[in-house]
């Protein structure tokens, strides 16, 4: 396997892993206040890539997503480490909004526009300015967060409280929600995480 021809199985794996990061990125600035800088960077450039030439380019490359290959491992593989319960029902509420997301053109065109915005804003400002994350935190609640169903992300009050960090968790929530409609329109379902764990996590090799 080549990166210029991954198989719709591998790029699948990639949208998955998508989803697990950013999860887990947005499940340790909750609970810890802390967070891997490199990832979070890598969540915006996902949400701002548009026009991406291949599915892992949206990420970067492999090491862009390599912390979410490695919680696939963890969560779906057959490693003796236990699964992390919170991680995998972000990961589902996620999958299930990003259906909901689907079914909703208006609000689709919407964020196609608040994305649009933040790009613009990028090049003022640079991605890693709180503009940008109040930008695209602001775009989630105006969009996602009207959704019927919400996610409820469990952490320390005080870091959630706080206005950067909940920009940022925003932030990673719709990076994981760009990473679960792509995972759905590569043919993904909750299903396949059901009854094919086996195939999703072999990891995709550089």
């Amino acid at each position: 396997m080549t990166i210029e021809h991954l198989t719709s199985l591998e790029e699948r794996t990639i949208a998955l892993a998508g989803i697990f990061q950013n999860c887990h990125q947005m499940q340790q600035l909750a609970t810890t206040g802390k967070i891997d800088a490199f990832y979070l960077d890598i969540a915006v450039k996902a949400i701002l890539n548009t026009e991406p030439d291949n599915t892992l380019s949206i990420f970067q490359g492999i090491p862009g997503i390599r912390n979410g290959l490695e919680l696939i491992q963890q969560q779906l593989g057959h490693l003796d480490s236990p699964r992390d319960t919170d991680l995998t029902r972000y990961s589902i509420s996620v999958l299930f909004l990003a259906n909901k997301l689907l079914k909703n053109p208006s609000m689709l065109k919407q964020l196609s526009d608040g994305i649009e915005k933040a790009q613009n804003q990028v090049e003022h400002f640079g991605r890693d300015h709180t503009n940008i994350y109040a930008s695209l935190g602001g775009l989630h609640s105006d969009t996602i967060s009207q959704l019927n169903s919400r996610i409820m992300v469990s952490g320390e009050p005080e870091i959630l409280n706080n206005p950067d960090n909940a920009n940022k968790i925003r932030t990673l929530l719709l990076s994981s929600i760009r990473s679960a409609v792509l995972w759905q329109q590569l043919g993904g379902s909750r299903w396949q995480l059901l009854f094919k764990r086996k195939k999703l996590s072999p990891s995709p090799k550089n």
